[in-house]
């Protein structure tokens, strides 16, 4: 027990350490609108995020494990999984566990591009795809917050329109997405950063999204981009979260 606070203190200036990282790398990447041209991923990236991502989804989870890891998450999604109303870490709590682990792996792998989870879960911090199981496990078990971001309501309806015709076929009704079918609930997340994967899909700033997202919304508009991504915020939690 001598050791404990030694140990406390040297997670809390890991937190730190990893905060600050985090924030330098997206002070450097800046806004998502000016980054280059992006490259295509290699097939052997994709070939080993489908191997990787069948190991952690084949992997029993050890969840205790997983809160111990998820120590060093919280520096920048928060202690509950409640991320930021920036958008620049969203909420992750109560996000199904397959749609976790898919989106870590891709990170991984170099299929979803963000430097700093690139590199905290490019076996900096994940070290083993076990890890990323338990962390997935962990998280997925977390209560969402009961606050939400939504944005100004200006175009509201027009989101509420475009959401039920291009959208909820896949993320269902009620933005509740499918563990099964490894699509994220989108229900109750921070607006700034639904609005910002909106622009990334059809940017080509994330490939790790079907191109049926580029189809679907590359003739949308500023408004209805903004007013999509308003009422997916808006739209209640589940009871069950992460199932």
């Amino acid at each position: 027990m001598a050791g404990a606070p030694g140990g406390r203190r040297f997670a809390a200036m890991t937190r730190a350490a990893v905060r600050g990282v985090c924030l330098l790398l997206i002070c450097v990447a800046g806004a998502p609108g000016i980054a280059e041209e992006p490259a295509p991923v290699p097939q052997s990236a994709l070939k080993l995020a489908r191997q990787q991502l069948h190991a952690a989804l084949e992997t029993p989870a050890d969840r205790e494990r997983g809160a111990q890891l998820f120590t060093i998450c919280a520096a920048c999604h928060g202690a509950g999984g409640g991320g930021d109303v920036s958008g620049w870490p969203p909420e992750i709590a109560g996000q199904h566990r397959r749609v976790l682990a898919k989106e870590l792996v891709d990170f991984r792998t170099g299929v979803r591009w963000y430097d700093p989870m690139e590199r905290i879960a490019g076996r900096h911090v994940l070290h083993t795809t076990q890890e990323i199981a338990d962390v997935a496990a962990y998280v997925s078990s977390l209560t969402p917050s009961a606050a939400t971001t939504p944005g100004n309501g200006r175009w509201l309806a027009q989101g509420a329109s475009l959401y039920g015709r291009l959208c909820a076929s896949c993320h269902g009704a009620q933005g509740e997405g499918s563990d099964a079918g490894l699509v994220p609930r989108v229900a109750g997340q921070q607006f700034e950063y639904l609005q910002r994967q909106l622009y990334d899909a059809i940017e080509e700033r994330r490939p790790n999204m079907q191109g049926q997202h580029q189809r679907l919304l590359k003739g949308l508009g500023r408004e209805d981009l903004a007013g999509i991504a308003d009422y997916m915020a808006r739209l209640p939690r589940p009871e069950n979260p992460g199932q």
